[in-house]
């Protein structure tokens, strides 16, 4: 089972017109569904066949209980809990003609997650662990999160970290980041992440300064694809994922202490018009960790999340019904064998 800690929300998306009516009524066009980044990820996981469980909180309201149904119906062992003072978190999304989209956030029952929430059992069990950055944001969330991650490597079982928010790793400290999300095998980073995380601003150099940390570095660049970096010898859930391969080339910056160069790979994006950007990176976690952990390299992986997070992005919500066949009804967009440890 892959399990995710984390955001559990609910959008609400205001596609702007161009112009508005200024104190009163502009006709324009408002959507509802189901969000935060580590409950798109599992969605995404339970979409494609794999066992998928939540960990979170919600509110103990109608919105919460809606959301605990349609974990289920997405194929999603929902652990939440539902919380009696705090009501379930909500965001508002502002989405330009662009795709690009502004984000107001209420995190509300989010912020009340505890260490006592998450089931050492069910950690212990897991087949892969994945931890949203946006835990990170409050005390509470932040020490469920360390004993998330925590159980996770006294079973061995792999972990990764989406930083989710480069203004909070701001606020805190590129050091204080990179303590809460040690013990991580995999870190998830965009390029303002990245950026913010080592206050460097060429991909390759921030990869390779994030890889002193973590031994897999997987960094999203948005239009510009992605870029992955992984040590010598990396072994993720038993699978090297530094094997000889035609699509993985050395990189020119880094080299290990003992005068190995690690596994470097950049991709180009998958073509795609960009609607809506929100969720992108969420399903780019996804594709990467459904393709990593049935055993796929650095490449394969990397790939794999490109093509989920462009499915994404060219509809509007973070969970678009994307259709997971191709128009010939047999082929998956990832791969659907199970994990023999699923």
């Amino acid at each position: 089972m892959i399990v995710s800690l984390g955001d559990v929300m609910v959008d609400v998306y205001f596609r702007l017109p161009d112009s508005r009516n200024p104190r009163t009524d502009t006709v324009g066009t408002v959507e509802l569904s189901g969000g935060g980044s580590a409950a798109n990820f599992a969605v995404w996981i339970g979409r494609h066949g794999r066992r998928s469980a939540l960990i979170g909180r919600v509110g103990a309201d109608f919105v919460g209980r809606a959301m605990a149904a349609e974990f289920e119906a997405e194929g999603v062992e929902p652990h939440l809990v539902f919380d009696p003072q705090c009501g379930t978190g909500r965001v508002g999304v502002l989405t330009a003609a662009n795709g690009e989209r502004d984000m107001v956030c209420d995190r509300r029952a989010n912020t009340r997650l505890v260490p006592e929430d998450v089931s050492a059992s069910l950690i212990a069990t897991a087949e892969w662990v994945h931890v949203s950055g946006y835990a990170f944001f409050e005390d509470g969330p932040a020490r469920a999160a360390r004993r998330c991650i925590e159980l996770a490597v006294d079973a061995s079982v792999p972990v990764s970290v989406d930083p989710a928010a480069y203004s909070f790793i701001r606020r805190i400290s590129p050091a204080a980041m990179l303590k809460l999300c040690r013990g991580a095998s995999v870190i998830l980073p965009n390029l303002d992440e990245g950026m913010a995380m080592t206050g460097l601003a060429d991909p390759e150099r921030i990869a390779s300064a994030l890889l002193k940390h973590f031994p897999v570095v997987a960094l999203k660049l948005g239009a510009d694809g992605c870029l992955g970096m992984s040590r010598i010898g990396t072994s993720v859930d038993g699978h090297h994922l530094l094997e000889a391969s035609d699509d993985a080339i050395p990189a020119r910056t880094l080299s290990e202490g003992d005068g190995r160069t690690p596994c470097f790979v950049r991709l180009a994006a998958e073509p795609a018009v960009a609607v809506d950007t929100t969720g992108a990176g969420d399903a780019f976690d996804a594709g990467f960790v459904l393709a990593c952990s049935s055993g796929a390299g650095l490449a394969e992986s990397l790939a794999a999340g490109n093509r989920l997070g462009a499915a994404v992005v060219s509809q509007i919500g973070a969970r678009p019904r994307i259709g997971l066949l191709n128009s010939a009804g047999c082929t998956p967009l990832l791969p659907r064998e199970p994990n023999p440890r699923a």
